[in-house]
């Protein structure tokens, strides 16, 4: 019995350490010490009851929150997943992913799918929600293009690299309907030169 009781007056002194460093915690995030707050955060997780998994999740998801003030977008995202896999009891933790994750240019589509999961938990803020949406798929949108654009210009190098010992380069050449949807290479003043060559074949015939 005797042990018993000591367990639990061992746990109890672990969650009053626990709730003074959350405490700590929370006074250096509201004073813009975003780092000591997270340290706060870290060492009242390590303090924790194995048992306490609700005050662990509420932990983490500050933890995340601090991570974001700091912009350290893949500690927040692990702190902020920790937190929803041990039972984060509200929103906050899953917000806080998908705001860091749309800081991941890899992981957009994996706050798009977050912000989803909030639109269905959170039906009063879907417009709200939807708007991030909109914001990430444009981030996308231009992600992409910046890649396109980025193997164009690796081809184009690797081109000139290859046409450069005949004394040509890719600027030689230009991109023409093939009248079938689709596009063919050719010389550039190839065109003009067929149309001409064409024109005089009909002027010969009509003569």
């Amino acid at each position: 019995m005797a042990i018993i009781e000591e367990i639990f007056e061992d746990e109890e002194d672990q969650i009053t350490k626990v709730d003074s460093l959350k405490k700590e915690g929370n006074n250096f995030f509201a004073n813009g010490e975003f780092e000591k707050a997270n340290e706060k955060y870290q060492e009242a997780i390590a303090s924790c009851p194995p048992t306490s998994t609700e005050v662990q999740s509420i932990l983490l998801s500050n933890s995340a929150a601090a991570l974001i003030k700091l912009r350290k977008w893949e500690s927040a995202v692990e702190a902020a997943s920790k937190s929803i896999e041990i039972g984060a009891t509200n929103e906050k933790a899953l917000e806080r992913r998908a705001f860091a994750y749309s800081n991941m240019s890899e992981k957009y589509e994996n706050s798009i799918e977050d912000y989803k999961q909030l639109q269905e938990s959170l039906p009063k803020r879907r417009v709200e929600l939807d708007r991030k949406i909109a914001e990430i798929n444009e981030k996308i949108n231009n992600r992409n293009e910046a890649m396109k654009a980025d193997v164009m210009e690796k081809l184009k190098g690797f081109g000139n690299f290859c046409l450069s010992p005949f004394g040509l380069s890719t600027d030689s050449f230009e991109m023409v309907p093939n009248g079938n949807g689709g596009f063919s290479v050719q010389m550039k003043g190839a065109t003009n030169k067929q149309e001409g060559a064409s024109q005089e074949k009909k002027e010969e015939e009509n003569a």
